[in-house]
Formats: structure tokens, sequence, C-alpha cells
């Protein structure tokens, strides 16, 4: 995927006011809703109703994204192991945390989507359903694997090993 001229410019630059913001995404089957997190407090939002603080986040296509400090480590290179990144949440009036403990075996899938803070409109790269390998939260941080691990979920091997395709094995 092509980037914007306008984050093209932006990168190149020897100092520039554009900034990327990471959209994150999570869904899972029991949730009634998916997660929305943004890397970057772009614009004012509403305000918390129990405390009246200002809540912070990115508007993108609609959908309102909420501003969490974020940590991130690049993924890991690895012939023996899927590649895999993990993410660091700051567990800010616990918005991950409730999220986290109502999944059972089945992790969310996260989709990664990079925009422009001035364009949000315009998504630049996007990284769809990835998956949630682990999550370990307490009071203060939530981190979370983010695995790309499309070959896990086929079928291996795809042909079941029966007379008609494999006579020769049960001879």
């Amino acid at each position: 995927m092509a980037l914007s001229p306008r984050t093209t410019t932006a990168m190149m630059a020897q100092d520039t006011a554009d900034r990327d913001v990471v959209l994150i995404t999570m869904t899972h089957e029991s949730w009634t809703e998916p997660v929305r997190l943004s890397t970057d407090a772009t614009e004012w939002l509403h305000n918390d109703e129990d405390t009246g603080e200002p809540i912070m986040g990115t508007v993108s296509r609609g959908e309102q994204y909420l501003f969490v400090p974020i940590n991130a480590s690049l993924p890991t290179s690895s012939d023996e192991s899927p590649p895999e990144g993990k993410v660091s949440f700051a567990n800010v009036g616990r918005m991950v945390t409730p999220y986290l403990k109502m999944v059972d075996e089945a992790y969310p899938r996260i989709t990664l989507e990079f925009v422009n803070a001035e364009t949000p409109d315009e998504v630049e790269v996007c990284w769809p359903e990835m998956e949630l390998g682990s999550a370990e939260w307490d009071a203060s941080m939530a981190d979370v694997t983010i695995i790309n691990n499309i070959a896990s979920s086929e079928p291996m091997p795809w042909l079941r090993f029966v007379p008609a395709y494999f006579p020769n094995l049960f001879d």
C-alpha cells in the first residue's frame, strides 16, 4: 500500500508538525461492541460522565478511538515461531482489562491502522485480523502479545490420508 503524499513528505522532512497515529481495534464474539484505542490525543471527544474529566482521542471514519498511552515493541523475527509484537497499554480508568477478563479461550482479533493526525479518515497502512496471543494485566498496565499467525488457523495437511489419495499407505 502506497503512502499518501502528505505522509511521505512528513517522513522525509527534517522537522514537521505532522504525526502518525496508530488506531487499534479489538473485537471478540462475546463483546457487544469493539474496543477502539488511539495512540494520540488528537481531539476532545467528550467529558467523562462520572468525573467530568475530558476524554481525548481520535475520530476516524465516524468512529471514536479513545486515547490510551501505549508502548509497543516491534515484532521479532525467528524461524521457530511466528512474528510477534508486544504492546503495553496504560490501564487508564481500567478501560482495557474489563474486556480482557470477558475473554474465554479464544482471544480477540486486532486490527492495526496507521493514519496521519491531520487526515485521520485516510488509512495509510492497515494490518487486519491479527491475533491477540496472550494478555497479562494489573491495576496499572495491560500487556498483550500480538501475532500474525495465519498459518496456525489453516488445516495441516490439507489432504486427508485416505486410500483414494494415498493407496500405497494402505497396502
